[in-house]
């Protein structure tokens, strides 16, 4: 065989696709040279895809040649810059402090193959630094260090490409790193091209250019230098002597691997622990991008070992997320029977119920039965689940989702363990469900918000967790018309909030006049001459691809027709109608959902228009710019949004978040200045929100101080 033979796809994403199976052990199996640029590197990936290397190596007679990333303190790069300092050296002195701190154990494996692979010749590294910079660094050679500070220059190109025995060669190239953790567990994604397809030569081609010029120290501004000879001997020190001995050490990774599988971070650790130290209660409350899913199958992992008999109920938002959390189950190698519990499963009822059936005669002790948050609250689902003998965990995914009235019946008393997630578990003008929501899951044990996962390291990545971003809000004003039925409806609101003993009806049109008054600043009239101005002044810098908008059903019409006016613009809309369950051959064998998403992320159409679906479960990583034109005060929705442009994504350093808001006329504030300062006030409590952890912070707060000083708050 060789590479034209293998199902290969233009585009991997470990969300849908198996990344080593599918992917990299095929390859490596007919690949005779493999060239790697990484920005981080770890032995690890030897013992992952050890298969495959195998092939490479004693089949193919294949060799390897990787140029990794490194990092060093301030005084270091001072050093080599002026001269004082012979960079081997300083390298050298890095990377051998470090394996000095290496545990035996870890010695024993990874590092051993990775010795091996150098003492034989086959696998040659070379190092590249990026000159003059601020650095603090993170690199691997199968350990991980230190802390960066964000914003340090670094090598961060994540190139591959291989040769076979042919001459045919693949490239590929996006955001995952040489190392278990990024072939096996991360959310990733990369493109591949193919030489034997006219249309990837030009791709390809660049590829080996840049690669050589790189390889040879030729880049203007990477400097690359030979792997140090004292790292070079010190791991030949530790490698195998023979073939015995390398079979052994690669069969006992497999066997760790195995009992391991996806390592979780220390804060996850820590999550897991506050939910048993309360109970098997609790919500964690975790911004996008921080990994809740796999914390929360770490914690089903542990009541696996505790339970003999488990029934664990996964409950999502949308059907589309149920697959999703399919596949992390299979990640994290949770190896039980999965149900599936929904509108497209005509027969769920029947498997569901025979499966607790089997489950009381002892043939199935422990499954998983996933299911959205519509089914989760049916009364056939609950009466179904309540002849269940053995413990119920339940995983609410977007647990506030659960919190409203029509989700409220899944909350049911069966559940012995209970596992809420949420960057957001408030519910906002729903002080009810929010507070059934805690008294359910027994309150907040773990936090990671988001000013963590901009500002900490991931240790897997050495990079923060969330890119950073800047913030610009656009101020317009309501019209006459929209500020007076803004006071019409506040009064009403008053009379309501002051009535004592509120029956339940009250409660039902106090909510909903709070949502019409605040559908009223969302869908402000005044917004859409300030989003055409803006634009055209983002057209004009050249910076619109890869941009997210954000609107409300009574917006799209007119910000699609505003983008039309606007020509060269290529653009879609992204609803609720688009299919995210079926895949169809048109659409390339994928989702209509997903296939807008991987064109939006080739760059095919530039702009995106989104209707609240993206708020959850929906990651466009990326996204370079959001322009919220239906900005709201619900903490929910604007941290779901920010959240989803901050992932990261190759070439990513930051996003740009522009936000319409729409505030009262100053000269109409006499009218009713109570109720005008707290319109004003629950804007500018969103505009502080995202200022705080904002690059611009300060120029934001100017903003903010302004409009302040306008209305005399």
């Amino acid at each position: 065989m060789a590479f034209r033979d293998l199902p290969l796809q233009h585009s991997y994403s470990s969300e849908n696709d198996n990344l080593l199976d599918e992917f990299y052990l095929p390859v490596l199996k007919e690949a005779t040279i493999y060239r790697r640029i990484t920005g981080y590197f770890s032995s690890s990936s030897f013992a992952a895809a050890a298969d495959g290397l195998a092939y490479l190596v004693s089949q193919n007679g294949g060799r390897l040649q990787y140029i990794i990333n490194v990092q060093l303190p301030t005084n270091d790069y001072e050093a080599i810059n002026l001269g004082y300092a012979n960079p081997e050296e300083v390298i050298a002195k890095r990377f051998l402090t470090d394996l000095d701190s290496l545990s035996e154990a870890c010695m024993s494996d990874h590092a051993q193959v990775l010795g091996w692979l150098i003492a034989t010749g086959i696998l040659e590294i070379r190092v590249g630094y990026v000159g003059e910079q601020t650095p603090g660094g993170v690199t691997d050679i199968g350990i991980e260090y230190g802390e960066t500070r964000p914003g340090s220059a670094i090598l961060h190109q994540k190139v591959g490409i291989l040769t076979d025995k042919l001459g045919d060669v693949i490239s590929f190239s996006g955001s995952n790193n040489e190392s278990a953790q990024g072939w096996l567990y991360n959310s990733e994604k990369f493109k591949v091209f193919m030489s034997w397809e006219p249309s990837s030569e030009p791709y390809i081609q660049r590829d080996i250019e840049d690669f050589e010029e790189l390889w040879q120290n030729r880049s203007p501004k990477t400097k690359v230098i030979p792997f140090p000879e004292a790292v070079r001997a010190r791991l030949i020190e530790k490698a195998p002597h023979d073939a015995q001995s390398l079979k052994a050490v690669l069969d006992s990774i497999r066997a760790q691997r195995a009992k391991r599988s996806i390592g979780l971070r220390e804060y996850q650790q820590d999550a897991i622990r506050a939910w048993l130290d309360n109970g098997g209660r609790g919500i964690f409350e975790m911004a996008t991008g921080t990994g809740k899913t796999f914390t929360a199958l770490g914690a089903l992992q542990e009541l696996l070992g505790r339970e003999k008999r488990l029934i664990a109920v996964i409950s999502c938002p949308f059907l589309h997320l149920c697959k999703q959390w399919e596949q992390s189950v299979k990640k994290m190698g949770i190896d039980l029977p999965v149900l599936f519990a929904s509108s497209v499963e005509p027969k769920w009822k029947e498997k569901v119920q025979e499966k607790i059936l089997d489950n009381r005669l002892g043939k199935a002790r422990q499954f998983i039965i996933i299911t959205t948050h519509d089914t989760a609250s049916s009364s056939k689902f609950v009466d179904l689940l309540t002849e269940a003998k053995a413990p119920l965990l339940l995983i609410g995914d977007e647990v506030h989702g659960m919190g409203s009235t029509t989700h409220l019946e899944a909350l049911h008393p069966m559940y012995r363990y209970r596992l809420g997630l949420s960057a957001t578990p408030e519910r906002y003008f729903d002080e009810l469900g929010s507070e059934q929501l805690k008294a359910f899951f027994q309150g907040v044990v773990y936090e990671f918000n988001l000013h963590r996962a901009i500002n900490e390291i991931n240790p897997d990545t050495g990079e923060s967790f969330l890119v950073p971003y800047e913030y610009r809000p656009v101020i317009v004003e309501l019209s006459g018309e929209e500020q007076e039925l803004y006071l019409e409806l506040s009064v009403k609101i008053a009379v309501l909030l002051n009535k004592k003993n509120r029956t339940t009806t009250d409660e039902q049109n106090l909510e909903q006049k709070l949502r019409e008054r605040a559908e009223i600043v969302k869908n402000c009239t005044t917004k859409y001459p300030a989003f055409e101005a803006l634009l055209k002044e983002m057209k004009g810098a050249g910076a619109l691809l890869h941009t997210l908008i954000y609107c409300s059903p009574q917006q799209i019409r007119i910000v699609q027709g505003i983008i039309r006016r606007e020509k060269g613009i290529i653009q879609h809309r992204f609803t609720f109608e688009e299919d995210a369950v079926t895949t169809h051959p048109r659409y390339n064998n994928m989702t209509e959902r997903e296939y807008l998403l991987d064109l939006f992320d080739q760059g095919v159409y530039h702009v995106l228009v989104a209707i609240r679906c993206l708020d959850e479960g929906v990651d466009v990583p990326s996204t370079q710019n959001a322009i919220l034109v239906c900005s709201s005060g619900n903490p929910k929705e604007y941290i779901q949004r920010r959240g989803r442009v901050l992932r990261r994504y190759p070439g990513k350093e930051k996003a740009i978040i522009y936000d319409i808001t729409a505030l009262p006329n100053p000269m109409l504030a006499s009218e009713s200045p109570e109720t005008v300062r707290k319109m004003v006030e629950a804007q500018l409590l969103r505009l502080e929100e995202f200022a705080h952890d904002a690059m611009n912070a300060f120029e934001v707060q100017t903003v903010v101080q302004e409009v302040r000083e306008r209305y005399g708050i």
